[in-house]
């Protein structure tokens, strides 16, 4: 009977000797029952339910077009798993065989039949089903015991052990310095402003080899939102593992593997502090960075190359100022065809140098300063009213909710009524009284605004300083540029009153004077007017509680 051998395994982390294996027990069966070896076929590494295509599995696609040429009497295998994991594959497999005048025969299970065939059709494709699910219950346990069934992260290298029974101890992670303080670069310099693009070109020029020893790229960096990848979303890097954030489905038509994201709530997470490499304000703080991209596109997202890119208007029709030519700005609404008389124009330097000199000197005039601290008090001192009288209101309710819960407690321990009946009570009761005592320890009064004599003059110094870092070089600029755009609300150039040129007044956020001048956080809802050309004076313009 002349004979073809399949032989086939599954995984590139099994043993390839497999092969070898299967092949020279099928030869000895075919050298007792006197049958011709005429060829032998194989796929190494490729899974059961690959699919039946020359590209899915090339060695038994070319059995099949072997035995279809004609010349084949049976096809000789170990097992039905070696043939196919998949019910489909299975049953066409076996009707192109009968089709071409050949049998299927196993070492396991003799000739396979329609019947038998359906049976071990079913079976096998069960069993990877079920390993799989034995695969993912064994990572579970590995996840609980701090260690990592999964690939090696960037920023660390394998600790593997032996363990007290001479066991190996797999799975086990280790801070590696050197690129530990590349991650710490990365998270750093995205803080400051850098894009991932940016920051990539930069680890590319300096030499800094990626995560499989390539080049750096954007998405490296970011990665994926909803699968939780990237630099910037691996939760291994403050302490803690994350496992099950993707499952591998086979896409039914090609057979290829696709990753998909699970929802959060199949995560599963484990503290491993000793792997942490990022402290937990930087980490909140390149979240929140993420987060704001994250609700804009990717135009509006995009970093500004200037200072005053978008920030300023048209005196005349509110329109937008644009850069027209090299370094010159003009209204864009009459660029595009608006009926705007505003047709004056000015250099970009020029412009950055007169808004500076108007935030360097004019933003914290005395009297300006003294306006604004005056409407911040009296604001705050009204807010202050209608606080402690919110605080009163849910203090009293506080204290009723948790006089209730002791009485229910009461009620419980002198079994007056069952359990069952009241635990729902007891339950509302008891969510009642722990969300007044949280929005009572959130009730805070406003901050006060405390100022130094010498405010004016740190403020103009930090200012400087930020002009300085402009000129210095890229980097320099690049954490200069924020920092001076969360001073100004926008820019607005008018046709000069007397001669050529624009008058340029300045809107600045006053909020965020005052905590660059003082180091406190900086609030985005209180702004000022400094005027910056020809004329102008300074002046409050509003402010915003």
């Amino acid at each position: 009977m002349r004979t073809v051998i399949y032989a086939r395994y599954s995984s590139a982390l099994q043993n390839s000797r497999s092969i070898e294996d299967q092949i020279a027990i099928c030869r000895e069966r075919a050298d007792r029952e006197g049958w011709t070896v005429v060829n032998v076929f194989t796929d190494y590494a490729i899974s059961g339910a690959a699919g039946i295509s020359e590209t899915n599995r090339p060695g038994l696609n070319a059995m099949l077009v072997a035995v279809a040429a004609g010349g084949v009497d049976q096809v000789l295998a170990e097992a039905t798993d070696r043939i196919a994991r998949h019910q489909g594959d299975s049953f066409t497999i076996r009707e192109r065989l009968n089709y071409a005048g050949a049998r299927l025969f196993t070492l396991s299970d003799g000739e396979i039949t329609e019947i038998n065939g359906t049976f071990k059709g079913l079976m096998d494709s069960q069993f990877r089903k079920e390993l799989g699910a034995k695969i993912k219950r064994g990572q579970r346990g590995t996840v609980a015991q701090g260690r990592s069934p999964a690939g090696l992260a960037y920023g660390y290298r394998t600790a593997n052990r032996i363990d007290d029974r001479g066991q190996p101890e797999r799975g086990l992670r280790e801070v590696d310095r050197e690129q530990a303080a590349v991650v710490q670069r990365i998270f750093a310099e995205y803080r400051k402003g850098l894009s991932p693009r940016m920051i990539a070109e930069r680890l590319n020029l300096a030499g800094v080899a990626g995560p499989r020893g390539n080049e750096w790229r954007a998405s490296t960096i970011s990665g994926d939102r909803k699968r939780g990848n990237g630099i910037l979303q691996n939760q291994l890097y403050i302490g803690r593992l994350v496992h099950n954030r993707t499952s591998k489905v086979i896409e039914p038509i090609s057979r290829t593997e696709r990753i998909r994201p699970n929802s959060e709530a199949e995560w599963l997470f484990q503290d491993v502090p000793h792997l942490r490499i990022i402290d937990d304000e930087t980490w909140d703080a390149v979240a929140l960075l993420r987060g704001r991209h994250a609700c804009h596109s990717a135009q509006a997202a995009r970093r500004p190359k200037r200072m005053l890119s978008g920030l300023v208007e048209c005196g005349e029709c509110g329109g937008g100022w644009i850069v027209l030519g090299r370094n010159q700005m003009g209204c864009g609404a009459r660029r595009g065809g608006a009926q705007c008389g505003n047709n004056r124009t000015i250099m970009v330097p020029l412009l950055e140098t007169r808004v500076l000199a108007g935030l360097q000197e004019r933003m914290l005039d005395p009297e300006l300063v003294a306006i604004f601290v005056k409407e911040y008090h009296e604001e705050r001192a009204r807010r202050s009213v209608d606080m402690r009288r919110e605080r009163a209101k849910l203090s009293r309710k506080h204290q009723e909710a948790t006089q209730k819960v002791e009485r229910l407690v009461t009620a419980i321990a002198e079994g007056a009524g069952s359990f069952a009946e009241i635990k729902d009570v007891m339950h509302k009761a008891r969510a009642d009284r722990d969300a007044l005592a949280e929005q009572l320890s959130t009730l805070d009064a406003l901050p006060l605004v405390a100022l130094h004599p010498t405010i004016a003059n740190d403020y103009r110094k930090q200012v400087a300083a930020l002009n300085s870092a402009l000129s210095e070089n890229s980097e320099a600029a690049l954490e200069a540029i924020p920092i001076l755009r969360t001073l100004i609300e926008r820019v607005v150039l008018s046709p000069a009153k007397v001669g050529r040129g624009v008058d340029v007044a300045v809107h600045g956020r006053i909020a965020a004077i005052l905590a660059l001048a003082t180091g406190a956080p900086t609030q985005d809802h209180m702004y000022v007017n400094g005027g910056a050309g020809n004329g102008d004076r300074t002046r409050v313009t509003s402010l915003e509680g």
